[in-house]
C-alpha cells in the first residue's frame, strides 16, 4: 500500500474546500421543499472540512492523514444518507447527490486502508462509519 503524500493530500483537500465554497456562492434561492435536505447537507459538510483549515496551516502530516480518511468517511456516509432520505432535494436544478459526487476522492481507497493497517480495524460498510471487530463476532 502507497500511503499519499503530504503535498497529495493537501490539493484533494483544497479541492474539497474549493468545490463547497463553490456550492455557497451558486446558490440564489432553496425551494421551501428543499430545505431540510440542503440543511442536513450544509451540516454535513461542516463536520467533514471543520478541522481542514487548522491541518492545513499546521501542515502535519499524520493528522491530514486522519483529517483525510474522515473527509472520506463521512462524504461516503452523507451520499449514503441524501440517496437514502433527500434523493429528490435539488440546489439549482441539481440534486443534492449530484453536488455531493462533485467532490473529490481520488486516495478514498488509499486512506481506509491507511487507517485499517494503522488501527488493525476493519471497515465493514463503506456507507456509514462501521468497523468490524473479529472477537465481538466469536
Amino acid at each position: 500500500m502507497i500511503v499519499p503524500s503530504y503535498a497529495q493530500l493537501k490539493k484533494e483537500m483544497t479541492l474539497a474546500l474549493d468545490t463547497h465554497i463553490d456550492i455557497l456562492k451558486d446558490v440564489s434561492t432553496i425551494e421551501s421543499k428543499h430545505l431540510e435536505g440542503v440543511m442536513f447537507m450544509m451540516r454535513s459538510f461542516g463536520f467533514m472540512l471543520d478541522r481542514a483549515p487548522k491541518v492545513l496551516y499546521e501542515e502535519d502530516s499524520e493528522e491530514m492523514n486522519f483529517l483525510m480518511f474522515q473527509y472520506y468517511s463521512l462524504l461516503s456516509e452523507l451520499k449514503h444518507n441524501l440517496a437514502l432520505y433527500y434523493p429528490q432535494a435539488k440546489i439549482q436544478n441539481r440534486t443534492l447527490i449530484e453536488i455531493a459526487d462533485t467532490f473529490p476522492t481520488t486516495y478514498e481507497k488509499d486512506m481506509k486502508q491507511w487507517w485499517e493497517n494503522l488501527t488493525g480495524l476493519q471497515i465493514a460498510d463503506d456507507s456509514k462509519q462501521t468497523i468490524h471487530i473479529q472477537k465481538f463476532d466469536d
